[in-house]
């Protein structure tokens, strides 16, 4: 049995702790707003479970395994909050959307089992459910000894995860992936099915493809852009029901990962002379759609 602190359980923290608690495993949880809201138990695609104990405060425990899933705006901060508790736990895994360098994580870059995990599920959590959209590719570690164990681990909770050999592509991929499906079902405010049946979006989805493709394919084991748009309409099709995390931030107010997306991409363009245009349009529209989602929620208080 491990004992586990899911920290910032959000929908992908909640679902994977919860599962991992009713395999039978010592878990606690760490949230904020939608943690707070739910009550002992929680329905799963339907299915009932007892929801691990929540926590209110971080206290120094010896915890076999901290999984952070925490958007990665909040990723410092809870960096900070795992230090001052003084938590030093055998294995400290992060879920990771894209690409992001090391040091971004601080010193726990340098743990001996630090390690990041990349979903290709879409998850939803409200007061009452929580929805799994599962793609074939699941969860994605990387294949050392901690990504076994990680993956033994979720695995006997029924969880599917998957070791690759090529980590770093597969992050370069999902980034690629996140820039067109996350932004876009904000700003259209459409579903995973939604975005694939509108033909008009094919053409942008190609572009911001292209230029992703164009900053990331020298350093990347990349397939060509055509063949990345086949892939993310396959992913895509996996999910149909799915609002992307972007969507799901932007409505709720909350700052969303745009910088870390198509933000990342056009930092890449700038540092390589490669124009991103595309990419900086999309970003700048989330942006200006956040502060007006803002406005109005000031607007009604």
């Amino acid at each position: 049995m491990f004992k586990i602190l899911v920290f910032g359980a959000g929908s992908v923290g909640t679902c994977l702790g919860t599962q991992l608690y009713n395999a039978g495993h010592d878990v606690f949880l760490y949230g904020r707003q939608k943690l707070k809201a739910l009550a002992s138990q929680l329905s799963i695609n339907g299915t009932a479970y007892t929801l691990p104990p929540k926590l209110t405060e971080l206290e120094t425990a010896p915890y076999n395994l901290i999984l952070v899933t925490t958007k990665l705006p909040g990723i410092s901060q809870a960096i900070k909050q795992i230090h001052h508790a003084q938590l030093n736990p055998q294995v400290i895994a992060f879920v990771q959307n894209g690409l992001i360098e090391q040091r971004f994580y601080g010193d726990f870059a340098y743990h001996p089992r630090f390690i990041t995990l990349s979903l290709f599920n879409g998850y939803h959590l409200t007061p009452h459910q929580l929805h799994v959209q599962e793609s074939q590719l699941g969860i994605q570690v990387e294949n050392s000894a901690t990504g076994h164990k990680i993956c033994e681990l979720f695995q006997s909770a029924g969880i599917c995860c998957q070791i690759t050999d090529d980590i770093e592509s597969i992050r370069a991929k999902k980034l690629i992936l996140n820039s067109v499906l996350n932004p876009l079902s904000a700003l259209e405010q459409k579903t995973m099915a939604e975005l694939i049946q509108d033909s008009s979006l094919r053409a942008l989805f190609k572009q911001i493809i292209q230029e992703g493709w164009s900053v990331l394919h020298s350093d990347y084991f990349l397939p060509s852009p055509d063949v990345l748009l086949d892939e993310i309409y396959q992913i895509a099709r996996q999910v149909p029901e799915h609002y992307s995390s972007t969507y799901q931030d932007v409505m709720s107010d909350r700052p969303s990962e745009i910088d870390f997306l198509n933000g990342y991409i056009v930092k890449l363009g700038e540092q390589n002379g490669i124009p991103t245009p595309y990419n900086r349009e999309i970003t700048q529209r989330i942006r200006r759609l956040e502060e007006k989602i803002a406005e109005e929620k000031t607007t009604t208080l």
